[in-house]
């Protein structure tokens, strides 16, 4: 009897199920300790991620601009966190700038990547993040997790799965012993249909072989094998359908959160933009990676409008390439809601519309060229021939360049003058140009083009008459330019403007010999006179405001005269050129040679002192010591008496200073001539 229940089916039943429930039991408790175990690591991973993202939001802007008491203060911060052993933050040379936990003189453990590589029994895991600010790596943050907390969990898990194991394990064998006599038939066609659905087999179908329970179980387990083969099947084409239009459609598909940040991107945007989408959702800014600089601010303003839950589309934007490249594409974008209504987030579709831009800039440029044509033709027919020719022969025939634009900035008249001033060619009609294109065009006769446009659009600001504006050229003429705005039929209405062009080169020429004439010495070309006073005015009142010095040094020649009235007034003159020739290139530049008189001269020395004031007399008065002339078959000498003032020692106006100067000079005249002297000395040289 004993034997037979052994040998029994139900024994037989109850004793399998009671071992494939303890194997079972075994494995589920053996891989419920290995989930916690991938959880446990799983969500340390996740904080390590997102203490990494900390460490470099908080770190890397102080770490650049070198705010030690802040990173100190920073990383006692993050080293006084729960479960945190130590942090080392280094910069970009790898020196300790501060440290929390750890002496900064032992050497560092060796970091590793994630949790998954920390062995069993250790019981800290030591970690580093890399502080990168844009592509620089500025720095890095090393630091230790406590994970005692982690074998803790683990041994703890073991033991309630096992005691709840052994529970169950008990109890079912009890319950498997009751009721193993009414499940001895056909259920090892369930239990192999079971396998088949576990093992992922479609379409398993049992036989029905009595209408009992287990009949009804096994009919219900067709069902449910069925329900299981369709919903399996749905999803699969579901599956294939979302992978067919999210990755291969055509244009860029991109999925963002509440906040803006793209969490998903279609692999359509390497085809447009050249970037991957791995690239796209690394980046740190996304708009001003992926948006040319000039169309970010619309952009911008039209994705927090879009963030907001509002749907828009034929939003056209230039992207930049990695390539550097732009390329025009039209973003559509909608909002997304959950299956309760919450907002999720922004789906947003852009689709490359290059070659739709070049058509319409292609159709532009051709409805312009129409425009202007229709232009011409209306011209011509509301103004009469005959008035046309007489206006052109008055325009043509006058020296001044007139030049008539529309309201449009496109050229409707040109004379001849203004094609001369401009270098353009007399046969080339340039009615319906561009003044831009104009202005572009003679450019390069400029030489400050950019001075010249910014006085364009300021003469374009206005309504009034602009002043002369003088216009220098490469080829040296100046050219002056009036622009004023021409009144319509309406008033206050204006139909374009006028601008007036003129050559005044040769009077500038005038005007500069003019100056020339009225301020520099006919016979030597030095300063006269009239300068002398002026630059000595404004040198004093230079160094009265810097709290400088200046030196006025007074030449007068020794023995002139006698040449002058015995060789003429051309030997005086010989003399007195050959003089300012040697003398001025003895003058450094900041001194000025002036001729003040017949033979009087004197030279302007700012910032010096009398130490320079006496090389410079000594430079002079040897010089002219130096030279000679040959008169009627003799030779000439000439030699010259000098006297030193200074500013402000001496004197502190321009007549003082003048006055002591001449004195000085006197003073070494009557001292036997040929040597110079500084005012208030009884010394001479």
């Amino acid at each position: 009897m004993l034997k037979s229940t052994f040998l029994s089916l139900r024994f037989r039943l109850v004793a399998a199920a009671s071992l494939v429930l303890l194997v079972m039991l075994w494995v589920l408790v053996a891989n419920s300790v290995r989930l916690l175990d991938e959880a446990l690591v799983s969500r340390e991973n996740r904080h390590l991620a997102e203490l990494q993202i900390l460490h470099n939001a908080s770190l890397a802007v102080p770490l650049v601009e070198r705010d030690y008491v802040k990173l100190t203060r920073l990383v006692s911060q993050l080293g006084q966190q729960k479960g945190i052993r130590y942090v080392v933050l280094k910069d970009e040379a790898q020196r300790v700038v501060a440290a929390e936990g750890w002496e900064p003189v032992r050497p560092l453990p060796t970091p590793q990547d994630d949790f998954s590589q920390l062995p069993r029994e250790a019981g800290r895991f030591d970690g580093m993040t890399v502080l990168r600010l844009g592509e620089r790596v500025v720095g890095s943050v090393h630091f230790g997790i406590d994970t005692q907390f982690l074998r803790e969990a683990g041994y703890q898990l073991l033991w309630q799965s096992i005691a709840i194991g052994w529970v169950a394990f008990l109890l079912t064998v009890a319950l498997l012993s009751v009721i193993g006599y009414w499940l001895t038939r056909n259920l090892r066609a369930l239990q192999r249909g079971v396998g088949a659905l576990e093992s992922g087999e479609s379409t398993v179908r049992l036989p029905v072989g009595s209408n009992d329970e287990v009949g009804a179980l096994t009919r219900a387990f067709n069902r449910m094998s069925q329900v299981l083969d369709e919903r399996v099947e749905a999803l699969k084409k579901s599956e294939a359908r979302f992978h067919a239009i999210a990755d291969f459609t055509y244009g860029v598909e991109a999925w963002f959160n509440p906040h803006g940040r793209l969490i998903w991107i279609n692999r359509s945007v390497e085809r447009v933009t050249g970037y991957t989408p791995l690239e796209c959702l690394l980046s740190s800014n996304l708009v001003d990676m992926l948006v040319f600089d000039k169309d970010r601010k619309t952009t911008l303003e039209v994705a927090l409008k879009a963030l907001r839950g509002s749907t828009g589309d034929n939003f056209e934007v230039r992207m930049k390439r990695k390539d550097g490249s732009l390329v025009w594409t039209v973003i559509n974008w909608q909002p997304i809601n959950g299956p309760a209504g919450e907002y999720l987030g922004l789906r947003v579709s852009a689709d490359e519309i290059q070659a739709r831009k070049q058509a319409e800039l292609k159709l532009l440029d051709n409805v312009v060229e129409l425009r202007r044509a229709q232009a011409l033709k209306e011209y011509y027919l509301t103004h009469s021939n005959e008035e046309r020719s007489r206006l052109e022969a008055l325009l043509n025939v006058m020296k001044i360049g007139v030049l008539f634009v529309d309201g449009n900035q496109r050229v409707v008249y040109i004379n001849h003058a203004c094609r001369e001033i401009w270098g353009l060619p007399r046969d080339e009609n340039l009615a319906g140009l561009r003044y831009s294109s104009m202005i572009d065009r003679t450019a390069p006769l400029r030489q400050d083009d950019v001075g010249y446009r910014r006085h364009l659009e300021e003469v374009q600001a206005g309504e009034e008459v602009s002043g002369a504006y003088e216009i220098a050229l490469h080829d040296d003429r100046i050219i002056t330019d009036i622009s004023a705005l021409v009144p319509g039929e309406k008033p206050g209405r204006f139909i374009g403007r006028v601008w007036i062009y003129e050559d005044v080169t040769r009077q500038k020429q005038l005007e500069s010999q003019l100056i020339q004439l009225a301020e520099r010495d006919p016979l030597t070309g030095l300063y006269n006179r009239r300068r002398f006073h002026e630059e000595i005015d404004r040198i004093l009142a230079e160094a009265s405001r810097r709290n400088s010095h200046a030196g006025l040094l007074a030449i007068d020649l020794d023995g002139f005269k006698p040449i002058n009235d015995e060789y003429g007034h051309q030997a005086g003159d010989t003399v007195l050129i050959r003089l300012a020739e040697e003398v001025g290139a003895t003058v450094r530049r900041n001194e000025i040679f002036f001729r003040v008189g017949g033979d009087e001269f004197a030279i302007l020395a700012p910032d010096a002192d009398e130490e320079e004031m006496v090389g410079l007399a000594r430079r002079v008065g040897g010089k002219i010591a130096d030279m000679r002339f040959v008169f009627g078959g003799r030779e000439v000498q000439l030699t010259a008496s000098l006297g030193i003032a200074l500013y402000p020692t001496h004197a502190t106006s321009s007549e003082e200073i003048i006055a002591r100067a001449d004195s000085a000079m006197y003073q070494a005249k009557l001292s036997g001539k040929n040597r110079w002297a500084v005012f208030g000395s009884a010394k001479l040289h």
